[in-house]
């Protein structure tokens, strides 16, 4: 049985994506989530208004790379 709501470590597990691809989804609201009462991400992994969830996930991938170059230029570690 799939639970509706994943941690982002195990959604990361799942998809493949970095840590930080996935918080910054969650935070730009690209990727469906909720706040725990905590302060954590859980990942909406049923949310209805996400048609393609391929799509999204090889645009996430796409930036997180995109990123990596670019913090790679500017020198910075991107973890």
């Amino acid at each position: 049985m799939n639970k509706r709501y994943s941690t982002i470590a195990a959604y990361q597990r799942q998809t493949g994506l970095s840590y930080q691809t996935i918080k910054n989804a969650l935070d730009s609201g690209e990727l469906p989530g909720i706040r725990t009462k905590g302060g954590f991400w859980k990942v909406d992994t049923q949310a209805g208004s996400n048609p393609d969830l391929g799509t999204v996930l090889e645009r996430l991938d796409t930036q997180g790379r995109l990123l990596q170059v670019l913090a790679s230029h500017l020198g910075v570690n991107g973890g």
